[in-house]
């Protein structure tokens, strides 16, 4: 295994109102195109000004466009709101599918996330269609997810499977106002028809005191099987537990209990290569920040072998013990995240995140990466 080389995307915002860049997205087009796109905002946590941007690169990363913001979402109900994020589904030639992610900024005076109550803001999921590889994109769409009962945030891009039906992952948290007790929940709803309709949200976690966190789910080669990572908090001891994973055999509708992987952090999305082998990428802040690709043999095997990617030079920034407001706290001080997978075919995958000096100047970085296995040498002896 070894890096090919690390980049990041040019920035022209340092000092702006988008010199934050968090919640990176990257999508691999059939032309060979690299689209990318991120949260744009003047700080990490609460910031006035925030918006969606991306570009795109036709030469692997060695040159991007001018970064954009694709579209513009409409007021809901009357009120007005921002974009935090957006992420990209190939649907084959140069049709890509965007999710993004609509955020009530009526009161733009609020916090996102209300420590007296655990609320979040309205938080609602658009959608809409490039039919020329990311350029220009078609009206956006407000997905119904009225039955899921609370604020969803996106966790990552849709999945699309063997059957061709396309699953859009959110969170569901607590609306502000709710007296009742924030029971936290990972979900998915699909598509049967290409992203044009969505019906029929499926719970993939919903256990009292239990935050099952920042799913990342993938299907793996056979269409049909998925493997979802979390971020691992409990709430009943304030402790995070190291990455959990759970299993779905039937295109998720049903998922495993989740279970303890032995890799303490916040997960990535993972990837499967065409030998088999699964990689899953992490960031462990305990001591500094350190993102790692970890590798297992197949899909009910150990992770047992990894690669360092990144290392930076900040202190730890979790705290591993911690109540469910300090968990907030420490996430709008982190400097470095949200590392994911993207396969680029072959032995060959792509992680990216977010990293930075300062947690409220950061950039989109990203590391082009061989999964080639080491070979071992043996002597000749005859």
């Amino acid at each position: 295994m070894r890096i090919i080389n690390k980049s990041r995307i040019p920035s022209r915002y340092h000092g702006s109102v988008h010199q934050c860049k968090t919640f990176p997205a990257f999508e691999l087009l059939p032309s060979g195109r690299w689209l990318a796109g991120w949260k744009a905002a003047e700080k990490k946590t609460d910031a006035i000004h925030k918006t969606a941007q991306m570009t795109w690169s036709d030469d692997q990363g060695a040159t991007w466009v001018p970064a954009f913001e694709p579209v513009k979402l409409p007021n809901i109900e009357g009120k007005p709101g921002q974009i935090i994020s957006l992420y990209f589904l190939s649907l084959g030639g140069d049709r890509v599918l965007m999710v993004l992610n609509w955020v009530d900024e009526s009161r733009p005076d609020l916090p996102f996330y209300d420590p007296k109550d655990e609320s979040l803001k309205d938080t609602r999921i658009f959608y809409c269609f490039s039919e020329n590889g990311g350029e220009s994109w078609s009206d956006p769409l407000l997905m119904d997810t009225s039955g899921v009962g609370g604020p969803v945030p996106l966790t990552g891009p849709p999945i699309r499977l063997g059957d061709g039906s396309v699953l859009c992952q959110f969170e569901v948290n607590k609306y502000k106002g709710d007296p009742n007790k924030w029971i936290h929940r990972s979900a998915m709803i699909r598509s049967l028809d290409n992203g044009i309709t969505w019906k029929n949200p499926t719970i993939v976690t919903n256990i009292p005191d239990m935050y099952y966190w920042d799913q990342r789910p993938n299907v793996l080669l056979d269409g049909t099987t998925l493997v979802n990572y979390f971020w691992t908090l409990d709430g009943k001891k304030n402790t995070y537990l190291n990455i959990h994973e759970s299993k779905s055999i039937d295109g998720g509708n049903t998922w495993s209990q989740p279970m303890d992987t032995g890799i303490y952090g916040q997960p990535g999305r993972p990837v499967q290569l065409q030998d088999g082998r699964i990689a899953c990428v992490s960031i462990d802040r305990t001591s500094l920040p350190v993102i790692t690709i970890w590798i297992k043999e197949g899909l009910n095997e150990p992770f047992s072998v990894n690669l360092e990617v990144h290392r930076s030079a900040q202190p730890r920034q979790d705290s591993q013990k911690v109540s469910m407001n300090e968990a907030w706290q420490e996430m709008a001080a982190f400097s470095v995240g949200h590392p994911n997978l993207l396969y680029l075919g072959g032995t060959e995958v792509l992680a990216y995140y977010y990293a930075g000096l300062h947690h409220d100047c950061t950039d989109i970085c990203y590391a082009h990466i061989s999964l080639e296995k080491n070979k071992v040498k043996t002597l000749n002896r005859a």
